[in-house]
């Protein structure tokens, strides 16, 4: 799995393919988005202690946790809508979803999100980074140009966007306002 990932993130254009082509990865890249939800999960949990606020950490660490892998599938679905229906693509879910969580490798990188602009940059970096290797993993995946896969990642991504920002205020709202009443009383 590790020199899968390194290649991955090396943009291997050999691991893409072999990623669209070979359903047995199905398990091997779900395992990567546990990773990165895993690695994104222990950044927020160490800001929130950082932070001072033990709650806030191990609210924001399985918040953000379930986000990326929410959209990991919301953004594959996407990604397969908009290729197929609007570029003519030549896919299925599971070569998507497959070539998809490869490219979420450099994500890894958000375990670091607690240190001070640091964990910022490296996630930025790691962020752009994962979607050009979208774009790379779209292309070998729906068989496109690169132009196409670009149009398809950004439509793709801008839409998924827009739903997770709504998902993120709607479990913000669930979790957060009834703990911070709790602390509130407590005071």
């Amino acid at each position: 799995m590790i020199d899968r990932m390194t290649r991955a993130a090396k943009m291997d254009i050999t691991l893409y393919e072999e990623a669209e082509r070979d359903p047995t990865l199905n398990e091997e890249a779900f395992r990567i988005v546990l990773l990165v939800a895993g690695a994104a999960g222990i950044g927020a949990l160490l800001g929130g202690l950082f932070g001072g606020s033990l709650v806030a950490g191990i609210v924001g660490g399985i918040v953000q946790a379930a986000l990326i892998v929410v959209m990991y599938y919301l953004w594959s679905w996407l990604v397969l809508l908009v290729g197929t229906k609007m570029f003519n693509g030549t896919s299925d879910m599971g070569e998507v979803r497959r070539a998809v969580a490869y490219a979420y490798t450099p994500n890894l990188a958000q375990v670091f999100s607690f240190i001070p602009v640091l964990g910022g940059l490296l996630g930025l970096a790691a962020g752009i980074w994962a979607l050009v290797l979208g774009v790379v993993a779209v292309r070998q995946a729906m068989n496109f140009t690169t132009g196409t896969a670009v149009g398809t990642v950004i439509i793709a991504a801008l839409i998924a966007g827009v739903v997770v920002g709504i998902i993120f205020t709607i479990l913000s709202a669930i979790l957060l306002v009834p703990l911070g009443l709790a602390g509130m009383m407590m005071r």
